[in-house]
């Protein structure tokens, strides 16, 4: 029997004067998994932004997003008899001039970093999650 799976992947960011930060983080045990955005599934019958606002909730004590983009480019993969589907969003976290509230790591949480673009990019390493922090980029010019 064929099961598919949604899954969020969410780059929650910051607009500071210098220009945007990216929120990464890496899930324990730490040694097992790359930097990367809020990732958590998409419940049974559960909106895809609803999915969004738990989990970046859940994982970082963030309430509600100043903005949150749909990247729009579903990426979906087949694993034999699973299908998986993921969503990419971006939540901005503050503008320039706001302090940001701050983060109450959830359990899973390992790591966490804010990294301007270019070090943000070169650290994560799925290139579907590079190409929408890329996305993310150009909506921010």
């Amino acid at each position: 029997m064929f099961t598919l799976e949604h899954r969020v992947r969410v780059f929650v960011f910051q607009l500071l004067e210098q220009g945007p930060q990216f929120l990464l983080l890496r899930q324990r045990p730490r040694a097992e998994w790359p930097l990367g955005p809020v990732i958590g599934p998409v419940a049974l019958g559960e909106k895809t932004q609803d999915a969004v606002l738990r989990e970046v909730l859940a994982e970082t004590g963030l309430r509600r997003p100043v903005h949150l983009i749909d990247l729009a480019t579903p990426q979906k993969e087949l694993f034999g008899e699973v299908g998986l589907v993921e969503w990419p969003f971006a939540w901005q976290a503050s503008i320039a001039g706001e302090p940001l509230q701050p983060l109450t790591l959830g359990p899973m949480v390992g790591e966490y970093v804010w990294l301007r673009f270019d070090e943000a990019y070169r650290r994560v390493e799925s290139a579907t999650d590079r190409d929408a922090l890329v996305r993310l980029r150009l909506c921010l010019q």
